[in-house]
């Protein structure tokens, strides 16, 4: 039976670290949002509740169970009218009550879904059916030596609220589930419920597959064996450790061979998924009620308070940066990656169209000149944007919030190379000092005399020297080897330190070469 005879079937579970002020269940603070948690001192950020010492009591975090509400509404998910927290039981060193307190049968969150949009061509829109969202703490973090025979525990990350999302196996491509995961990180990321950074753990997924013969899930609905995909701290990770498995499980159904319901983990260095033990099931855990912990019981009004700081989702906002401001599809996409930088650049280009009366003198209507002009501004907003002042921010470990440049500089910026009044060169060296200085680019045009020249009476003599320095070229120009044209210009912008407006010194090469 060959390979493309088999269906697979995906599911995934994802744990979100909330960006709360204090941990889930204490008054601890939650720091992984300010630093990294292994730049923080082990064991600091602790307390008696999250390090589990007999007798203390946890307090259900308020904040924690908001941002989860959020992101249920978000979601499309039923609320509880009441939740309750379990005791999840099992013993493992990063667990130091040998339980954990999450929730099983009654979560905050049921019954959601969310479409994804497929980017590859000819391919349908997909819709992923979400079971369940609830929350729990995060456990310990285990450090294990290299080379060492030992492991140690920072309890600094135990206690941290964490939100847990299940879906439905609805998903049935690893570029299918890659997709999910970056769609629900946006969400994250725009509700501010979380940072939602997977290699630094703040979101964390694993995957479910199964394989089944296309016929056999076709007349009988019966999915096959159950493995789980765990240690996958990319979005790339998820999306090759699904191809992986799928190719291993298939060759082994064409084999006559039975797949085995097993967690295994992803070996990024191999490329490959590791046994690491058998699946577990619920009954395993040994769920019962936490009974330090009241019910959580939600009404109208409060649902309705959540609804009112609802905020706009990446496809909406991808939607309307195309058509509010003419960006590409796939500009827009990076721009709304990142909340700061999309702000950044919808106040840009606020900026610029207050500019446009400047920039057309011949039209007083402003929708009729923003509607000439938006889009050639807006490709060139996304390009300085998004790969020049983008590359700069990366070299220097800087984001947009912390740069000196304002959105109304860069917005004077932009136009200053609309109306050419910069060219390429002069323009990265201005960028490069506005990032230094935080400095109004036309000043720093006329402080560091960068501004093109732009008059023949400061161009003629520099084209002059040029045809006396190279009569060689000027006789074949003459003779009819029109491309050297450029080598002219480039002469030109050698001499004059690359200030020379290109187009008005080609215009003069060729009154007096003619």
């Amino acid at each position: 039976m060959k390979n493309n005879a088999y269906l697979p079937t995906i599911g995934l579970e994802i744990h979100v670290q909330l960006k709360t002020r204090s941990k889930m269940f204490c008054g601890c603070e939650n720091n992984s949002w300010k630093i990294g948690l292994e730049e923080i001192k082990p064991n600091t950020a602790i307390c008696p509740v999250c390090t589990g010492q007999p007798g203390s009591l946890p307090v259900i975090n308020n904040e924690a169970v908001k941002m989860a509400v959020k992101a249920g509404l978000a979601l499309n998910c039923t609320l509880a009218k009441k939740s309750k927290f379990d005791r999840k039981n099992y013993f493992y060193p990063d667990l130091p009550k040998g339980y954990q307190i999450s929730q099983y049968d009654e979560p905050l969150c049921k019954n959601g879904k969310l479409e994804i949009e497929n980017h590859r061509r000819g391919e349908n829109n997909t819709t992923v059916g979400i079971t369940r969202i609830h929350l729990e703490e995060d456990t310990a973090r285990s450090i294990h030596p290299s080379g060492q025979k030992y492991s140690l525990i920072d309890f600094n990350r135990s206690g941290i609220p964490l939100m847990e999302l299940v879906t439905k196996p609805d998903l049935h491509t690893a570029y299918e589930a890659k997709e999910f995961c970056q769609e629900l990180q946006q969400i994250f990321k725009s509700l501010k419920i979380s940072d939602a950074a997977m290699e630094k753990s703040q979101m964390r997924c694993e995957v479910n597959i199964s394989l089944a013969p296309k016929t056999q899930i076709t007349t009988t609905s019966k999915l096959g064996a159950k493995v789980e995909i765990k240690n996958l701290n990319s979005f790339k990770s998820v999306e090759r450790s699904i191809e992986y498995e799928i190719l291993r499980q298939s060759k082994l159904l064409s084999a006559g061979k039975k797949i085995i319901s097993e967690t295994r983990g992803w070996h990024e260095k191999e490329q490959k998924t590791i046994v690491q033990r058998s699946k577990e099931e619920a009954h395993d855990y040994r769920y019962f009620p936490e009974p330090d912990l009241e019910p959580i019981k939600f009404d109208q009004a409060y649902i309705n308070k959540i609804k009112k700081e609802s905020v706009e989702f990446p496809r909406a906002k991808i939607e309307r940066f195309e058509k509010q401001y003419a960006f590409l599809k796939s500009d827009a996409r990076i721009l709304i990656a990142n909340p700061d930088l999309a702000d950044f650049a919808e106040n840009v280009m606020s900026e610029l169209r207050v500019w446009l009366v400047d920039l057309d003198e011949m039209e007083f209507d402003e929708d009729v000149a923003w509607q000439k002009h938006k889009k050639k501004l807006s490709k060139l907003t996304a390009n300085w944007l998004i790969n020049k002042l983008g590359g700069l921010l990366i070299a220097q470990k800087l984001i947009i919030t912390s740069s000196k440049i304002s959105p109304e500089n860069f917005a004077e910026f932009i136009t200053l190379i609309y109306k050419s009044r910069v060219n390429a060169k002069t323009a990265q060296n201005l960028l490069n000092i506005m990032l230094k200085t935080g400095g109004d680019p036309s000043d720093i045009l006329e402080d560091e005399g960068l501004y093109l020249l732009e008059n023949v009476a400061d161009l003629e003599p520099i084209v002059d020297k040029v045809i006396r320095d190279n009569p060689r070229q000027v006789k074949e120009f003459q003779a009819g080897k029109q491309t050297l044209i450029k080598f002219f210009i480039g002469r030109t912008m050698k001499e004059s330190r690359g200030k020379a407006d290109p187009k008005m010194a080609e215009e003069i090469f060729l009154q007096k070469l003619s």
